[in-house]
């Protein structure tokens, strides 16, 4: 008698802690407050306008760059303060930053590589190097796979080389490619690719009336071109999630390492005025500068996990 009385209770349990399972790793729960940050790094006049983050190779720095000078500013986490300089190349228009193992590499938008060692002298060597993606391609975001020991290019405008393609239907997508740091060769086709079609799709089935009215140009197109410009991508180090950012449109995409979309979310302009850095640290704090705007100093703004 009292087994039977147990069992719809049990059944009702079972049932509750399932859904609560399905909820916590619902693809649609951002781990963050993206436009609530919990802490802000005010930057010099020198980063003004920061194009690049990265964790320095001991972690205990951020590391950035600017669009204009080839030096690496290595941030002191708590203060924002800048702690050391290393000079690594001339001006130019330097864009993406990423550290592997002792080294740095950074990317400028043309598709040119440097890679920087001697990270401890205030002019440090590099190597230099040219492959597949050119300046149309507009080369800005620069991200560390280590599960597959490549390093991720995120292309701000064109994702091909319009050898084997159709222009137009070639605007409808982004990519992302991969330089295969054991071959030092970029694969010709993209690892990753963001499609309108699937970006709109994904809108469609996971955002309400309201939220689509902030993606009204997702929808609504003035004309075919995908309205998502990356400008800055990292890994998570916990998910292997790949978090990207288009600064234009004031957007966040998170895709799962298979390419999956799994979340888009608007960032409040008052916040992220023009977001181009990205990365985390090993605890999965988040950061993410921006220029500074009207003659303000850029800033770097710090997110933890709910």
């Amino acid at each position: 008698m009292k087994l039977f009385f147990y069992i719809p209770i049990l059944a009702f349990l079972f049932m509750n802690c399932k859904s609560q399972v399905i909820l916590a790793q619902s693809p649609n729960v951002l781990p963050y407050s993206i436009n609530k940050p919990q802490g802000m790094l005010e930057m010099p006049v020198d980063l003004k306008e920061i194009s690049g983050l990265t964790l320095s190779p001991s972690g205990e720095h951020i590391c950035a760059i600017n669009d204009e000078q080839g030096v690496i500013y290595f941030i002191n986490k708590s203060t924002g303060e800048i702690d050391h300089k290393v000079k690594f190349h001339g001006q130019g228009d330097y864009e993406g930053i990423e550290t592997v193992g002792d080294k740095i590499y950074v990317i400028k938008s043309t598709g040119t590589f440097y890679e920087i060692s001697d990270l401890e002298k205030e002019e440090a060597t590099h190597k230099k190097s040219k492959y597949i993606l050119k300046k149309p391609n507009d080369s800005e975001g620069l991200a560390f796979d280590e599960k597959n020991n490549r390093l991720l290019v995120a292309c701000k405008s064109e994702s091909c080389f319009h050898e084997s393609c159709l222009v137009h239907t070639c605007k409808t997508k982004r990519a992302i490619y991969a330089l295969n740091l054991e071959t030092n060769k970029i694969d010709s086709e993209p690892a990753f690719e963001i499609e309108l079609e699937e970006l709109q799709t994904y809108l469609k089935n996971n955002k309400s009336p309201d939220e689509l009215e902030l993606f009204k140009k997702f929808i609504t197109l003035e004309n075919d071109y995908i309205p998502f410009h990356p400008s800055a991508l990292a890994i998570h180090p916990q998910s292997g999630d790949l978090f990207i950012l288009s600064s234009k449109g004031k957007t966040m995409m998170i895709l799962s390492p298979a390419g999956r979309i799994i979340a888009l979310e608007k960032l409040d302009k008052k916040i992220h005025t023009q977001p181009e850095g990205i990365v985390f640290d090993k605890d999965g704090t988040l950061y993410i500068s921006n220029e500074g705007k009207k003659g303000g100093n850029g800033t770097i703004s710090i997110f933890r996990k709910m």
